[in-house]
C-alpha cells in the first residue's frame, strides 16, 4: 500500500517541475517605516525621509584679484583740473568712475574750484574678482597776495587815503569806516586827525582778506610859528619906520620907495624866515644910506 502512493507521487513529480518553469518570477522591495503602534491612529501612507551630509571642509578656488592701486589729490587752487588717479596692471581691465557709487562710466571726474569731493572707482576683468573703492579730490584756497600801509603826512590842504596794493588780478575790495559796513568807495580826509579805514579783499577759489590801516594828517606847527614871527617883525618894520620919519626923512619918491620895498616883503610869501630876514636887513641898511646921504647935502 505504501509502495503504490509513493509511486503515485514520483508520477506527480514532473508535472510540478513543468509548472513550476514556465511560471514568472516576481521580485519587488519596499523600503518602509515601522509604524509607531503606540499611538492609536495610524497614517495609511508612510513618507519616507532620508538625509545625508557632505564635508566642505576643503576650500573651494576663488577668481584672482587684480592688481589696482588709487590714489586721491589734495592741494592749493590754481585754475587746473584735479581727480583721482586708479592705475590697474592687470592688462585688459577697464576702469570705471562714479560720483555717488551708483552710476558708474569710464569718464573720470575732475575739479577745479575749492572744495571736497569724492570719486568712487570700480575695475573689472572677466574671469577676475571686480575691485572697488574710493579716493578724495580735496582743492584748497589760494592767498591773495597784497600790501597794506598807512599813511602819514602833514596838513597840505589835499585829500588823503591808506595805501593799499592789491597784486592778485582780478580781486574785489572793499572799504568801511566802521568795519561793518562796507563799500566799494575808498574813504580820504583832508583835515588832521587820525583815521580808521577797514578794507576787505575778495575773490572766488581764494581766501577771503581783512584788515585795517590808518590815515594821519597832521597840522603845520612851522607855519603857526612863522606868522608868529612875521607879525612880530611887521611890528618892528612900522615901529623903525615911524621913529626914522619922526627923525627928519622927508616923504619923498625915495623914501616912498623904500617903505614900499618894505611892504612887499612883509606881505609876500612867508614860508622862508631866512629869505625875510635878509631882505628886512638890506632894507633898513638902504634907508640908513639915505638918511646919511640926506644929512651930507643939507651941510
Amino acid at each position: 500500500m505504501k509502495k503504490k502512493k509513493f509511486v503515485g507521487l514520483t508520477a506527480l513529480l514532473p508535472l510540478a517541475l513543468f509548472y513550476v518553469t514556465t511560471l514568472p518570477v516576481y521580485a519587488e522591495v519596499t523600503d518602509f517605516q515601522t509604524v509607531d503602534t503606540s499611538t492609536e491612529q495610524t497614517s495609511v501612507e508612510c513618507q519616507v525621509i532620508y538625509k545625508s551630509t557632505y564635508d566642505f571642509s576643503e576650500e573651494i578656488p576663488k577668481y584672482p584679484e587684480l592688481d589696482v592701486t588709487a590714489w586721491g589729490y589734495e592741494g592749493i587752487y590754481d585754475g587746473r583740473l584735479h581727480g583721482i588717479t586708479v592705475d590697474c596692471k592687470t592688462e585688459g581691465a577697464t576702469v570705471l568712475y562714479s560720483t555717488d557709487g551708483k552710476n558708474y562710466s569710464t569718464k573720470k571726474p575732475e575739479y577745479t574750484d575749492v572744495g571736497t569731493y569724492v570719486t568712487y572707482y570700480k575695475v573689472e576683468k572677466d574671469g577676475y574678482t571686480t575691485t572697488t573703492g574710493s579716493e578724495i579730490v580735496k582743492i584748497k584756497e589760494a592767498m591773495i597776495e597784497f600790501d597794506a600801509d598807512d599813511c602819514f603826512t602833514f596838513y597840505d590842504g589835499k585829500k588823503h587815503g591808506i595805501d593799499l596794493n592789491v597784486k592778485t588780478d582780478d580781486c574785489k575790495t572793499l572799504y568801511s569806516e566802521d568795519g561793518v559796513n562796507y563799500t566799494s568807495k575808498k574813504p580820504e580826509y583832508k583835515e588832521p586827525g587820525t583815521y580808521v579805514v577797514y578794507y576787505k579783499i575778495m575773490r572766488d577759489n581764494y581766501e577771503t582778506v581783512t584788515g585795517s590801516s590808518t590815515v594821519t594828517i597832521k597840522a603845520k606847527d612851522n607855519a603857526v610859528n612863522n606868522n608868529g614871527q612875521n607879525n612880530s617883525n611887521k611890528n618892528n618894520v612900522s615901529q623903525n619906520g615911524g621913529s626914522q620919519n619922526n627923525g627928519g626923512l622927508d616923504s619923498g619918491s625915495t623914501d616912498g620907495n623904500a617903505e614900499a620895498g618894505i611892504s612887499r616883503v612883509q606881505t609876500g610869501d612867508e614860508s622862508n624866515i631866512f629869505f625875510y630876514a635878509v631882505m628886512f636887513i638890506a632894507s633898513a641898511f638902504g634907508l640908513s644910506t639915505l638918511k646919511r646921504r640926506k644929512e651930507k647935502r643939507k651941510s
